[in-house]
């Protein structure tokens, strides 16, 4: 008998997550990994008591499957009851809470792990579900109703993203009881007034554009700063000499990062002099965060307090005070750069630190900074960019620190991928010996996820090998850089739901996407996975972006042939090849032969894809 080209089968799924996981991570990132790994460990026992077979973990995630319906949800409430159990002990330093689904499903075979349907609804189950709470589907529901003593919440038919249920609560307590509006008797409510909400978000950003655009500013994924003039408290008089002297140089400082817009030193004395908000700096400028600070001196002895405010919300994000003496005013003006340049680069950039520590000071941040956005670019002119930088970086540091060791690392990396080696095997044998070097270092967390992906595309070119590193990357630290990277293993292994899961996680880490880095590969996930009706959604608001990308672009322009509209796929399928789309392109990471011969099938009515 000829061998399954695809192994299919129905089977009983069990998806769990931590609730708020990432802020844990934040306060605690040590103990929360602690508590963590006993909570898995909990897992682990009541799975084995019940016949389960854990068959994917993703840091705070984990999928069961179970030969039986009852067996998953006894395991369910044991699990649930253990860690509330778990949680009320006085020496649980980070009590983790969780959700659980629970569906059966059509699910395909490959090796060791379960893809399809019947995961995908147990996720969406478990987003449902209550913190603490167990939440499973009708034909769970009707396997179970009359073999259990637990008692069930009908919560009607709900849909998630694009599946849509019938869903049953577990109580396993009596508060947990809770009403939702059931989505099918409302549906033509909602079309309704989904249409009145797209007609006005559409007016709205229309309207957006339009005010943007009188003020000569252009969509962008950057995050645009005005540095508001200092405000010098106790010195009125000489409030020039500190308040221009300290405006000047952070502008100079802030310009100087290529990750963010920073507006002229004439706007922030224009805003000043015309006391505008916040709120009217946002909608004249399309200023994202306003940099304010005031001063206040006592005798030889002067302190700074700084606040960062988003200007949108007009809410501050981020404060410090820094005191110093009135001869160290130059070593202040730096350290009040280094902190804010530290925080942009966590909060809105990059997601994660670059350890500034130990780079020593702003400028080496700034270089470091640089580097990483030429890096993002993938192509030649970024990576001998990206090269010049950290020449530079190392040229002060040192050869042979372990963050330019990653650094020359992740340039191998990339001159492999775009096809600039005249000695791959060389090439790919230094890779991997400068990724082992760091992985020995105190930087060994930034090497596991990077050791993840360059497994899978030089050296074993195994999904399991190059997954287990990203696992414990995830594990160690929840960055962006990690998170992105787990992305695109889990999209070159063809795992397109957990591919967008991380993507997605990476955009929360860090919600403004540079360069639209993260977008720029979620967007194939989700074309690749099925979620052609998602993309929209994602590119409407931004598509508009002067930086964005070829392949979002070209994205786009299918989407709107779908409408109908052959007129903006034109439009945008002609700005995508002006961008550099080409087949190429388009084949090079994100798209199989047989994808792209399929893709430019649609768009042949509106032009060619050379």
């Amino acid at each position: 008998m000829p061998k399954k080209e695809i192994d299919r089968k129905v089977a009983i799924i069990l998806a769990t997550d931590v609730v708020n996981y990432s802020k844990h991570m934040e306060t605690n990132e040590s103990e929360t990994v602690k508590n963590l790994r006993a909570c898995e460990l909990i897992l682990q026992r009541v799975i084995k008591k019940h016949d389960g077979r854990l068959f994917n973990s993703g840091g705070d995630s984990f999928f069961v499957e179970f030969p039986s319906a009852v067996e998953a949800v006894e395991c369910a409430v044991a699990f649930q009851k253990d860690i509330k159990k778990r949680n009320s002990s006085d020496i649980i330093t980070v009590p983790l809470e969780f959700r659980i689904g629970i569906s059966m499903g059509d699910v395909i075979k490959e090796k060791e792990n379960l893809l399809g349907d019947g995961v995908n609804i147990a996720a969406r189950l478990e987003a449902l579900a209550q913190t603490s709470g167990i939440t499973i589907s009708k034909n769970i529901y009707d396997l179970v109703k009359a073999k259990t003593s637990h008692q069930y919440n009908d919560l009607g038919i709900q849909k998630v993203k694009k599946n849509e249920f019938h869903a049953y609560d577990i109580l396993l307590d009596p508060s947990q009881k809770r009403k939702l509006k059931t989505q099918k008797s409302n549906r033509p409510i909602l079309a309704i007034a989904a249409s009145f909400l797209v007609i006005a978000v559409v007016s709205f950003f229309y309207i957006t554009q339009v005010n943007k655009s009188t003020s000569n500013s252009d969509i962008s994924s950057l995050n645009t700063i005005l540095v508001y003039p200092f405000k010098n408290i106790t010195d009125p008089e000489n409030k020039n000499r500190f308040s221009e002297a300290l405006t000047e140089s952070m502008i100079g400082s802030l310009s100087r990062y290529k990750g963010i817009r920073t507006l002229s030193s004439s706007t922030s004395f224009f805003v000043k002099e015309n006391e505008m908000s916040p709120s009217e700096i946002f909608n004249k400028y399309a200023v994202n965060y306003i940099v304010t600070g005031s001063i206040q001196t006592f005798g030889d002895n002067s302190r700074i307090n700084l606040e960062l405010t988003d200007a949108k919300k007009d809410t501050v994000v981020w404060s410090n005070k820094i005191d110093f003496e009135i001869s160290d005013i130059f070593k202040a003006q730096e350290k009040i750069g280094n902190e804010i340049l530290e925080y942009l680069q966590i909060n809105l950039v990059a997601g994660s630190g670059t350890a500034a520590e130990k780079l020593g000071t702003p400028e080496r941040l700034i270089i470091s900074l640089n580097a990483r956005d030429e890096w993002r670019k993938f192509n030649p002119e970024g990576y001998n960019k990206y090269n010049e930088l950290t020449d530079q970086l190392a040229q002060q540091i040192g050869e042979d620190n372990p963050f330019i060791t990653l650094n020359r690392a992740y340039g191998l990396f990339q001159k492999l991928r775009i096809g600039l080696s005249e000695e791959p095997s060389k090439d790919i044998e230094k890779l991997d010996i400068l990724l082992d070097e760091v992985l020995e270092s105190d930087l060994r967390v930034n090497a596991l996820h990077f050791k993840g992906i360059v497994e899978l595309v030089f050296l074993s070119k195994d999904c399991d090998v190059a997954k287990d590193y990203a696992k414990q990357a995830i594990e160690l630290g929840r960055t962006v850089d990690a998170y992105t990277t787990t992305g695109t293993i889990y999209f070159l292994c063809k795992d397109y739901d957990l591919s967008i899961k991380s993507f997605r996680n990476a955009l929360a880490v860090v919600p403004n996407d540079n360069g639209w880095f993260i977008t720029r590969y979620l967007v194939p996930s989700m074309y690749r996975g099925g979620y052609k009706d998602g993309i929209k959604t994602i590119l409407e608001p931004i598509i508009d972006a002067t930086d964005m990308p070829a392949n979002l672009l070209a994205y786009y322009s299918f989407i709107k042939l779908k409408e109908g509209d052959l007129d903006s796929a034109k439009l945008y399928l002609q700005r995508a090849k002006n961008m550099g789309l080409t087949k190429k392109y388009l084949t090079r990471y994100e798209m199989d032969e047989d994808t792209f011969n399929e893709f430019e099938s649609e768009l042949k009515i509106i032009g060619e894809i050379e």
